[in-house]
């Protein structure tokens, strides 16, 4: 049911212990995902993904696809790309609120689509990791691709994560972005920097040792991390 609050701890995409998952991002170092395509099955596409299909969509047919998104329109694929990758599950990434209208109107778009797509709100456990961000991030986290990493992590918590295309906008993205993006790459750039969000993100991969981070980046500021592999 979408129109209350998701109290489950679970994954409902995935509800079985998941070994190895993957989080497929738009930054540059997507390019790398060729080599490894055969290490995972199961995966997140981030936001609207259609130019990113039209690229290495060949390195992901047959496999368990969801689509984690904004509250935003903006972010759905085209109705064929779903029907294409047999794409059944939405999990979108901010809790539910009556008074999130743009989010309930998002819902009423994947349904009118009448393909059968099941669409979740955020579960609401993770609300506790926004708060060390201002208040104005309390209900919605920051930046998506990085709380789909936090959602794989948290709530999916496999064996294996494998992460592509996390870069924090040092690069451009991998394909041009036909769709268009609500914030430049130089004011996405400026938020991560604000937020010091490259540091969240190397903090918590450190809080959850039990899942190793295969992580193919082109970011230069990594350190070292006991349970992550830069590819």
């Amino acid at each position: 049911m979408f129109f209350k609050k998701n109290e489950t701890k679970e994954c409902e995409n995935f509800p079985v212990d998941v070994e190895v998952f993957a989080v497929l991002l738009k930054g540059s170092s997507l390019d790398k995902i060729e080599p490894f395509c055969d290490r995972f099955n199961k995966c997140f596409i981030v936001s609207d993904y259609d130019d990113e299909l039209n690229s290495i969509g060949t390195f992901l047919k047959g496999k368990d696809i969801t689509h984690f998104t904004n509250r935003s329109r903006q972010s759905t694929l085209s109705k064929d790309n779903y029907i294409k990758y047999k794409i059944k599950n939405i999990q979108t990434g901010q809790v539910f609120r009556w008074t999130h209208f743009r989010l309930i109107e998002t819902f009423f778009h994947y349904k009118s689509l009448a393909i059968g797509l099941k669409v979740r709100p955020l579960p609401e456990i993770m609300l506790k990791y926004h708060l060390s961000m201002p208040e104005e991030y309390h209900l919605k986290f920051p930046n998506t691709g990085i709380l789909s990493i936090m959602y794989s992590l948290i709530v999916i918590r496999p064996k294996i994560l494998w992460v592509f295309g996390l870069d924090f906008y040092s690069r451009p993205y991998m394909v041009n972005q036909t769709q268009g993006t609500p914030l430049s790459l130089e004011a996405q750039s400026d938020k991560l920097e604000r937020l010091d969000l490259p540091k969240f993100v190397i903090d918590l991969i450190k809080d959850h040792p039990e899942t190793k981070v295969m992580m193919a980046s082109y970011y230069e500021g990594w350190p070292e991390l006991k349970n992550m592999t830069l590819v």
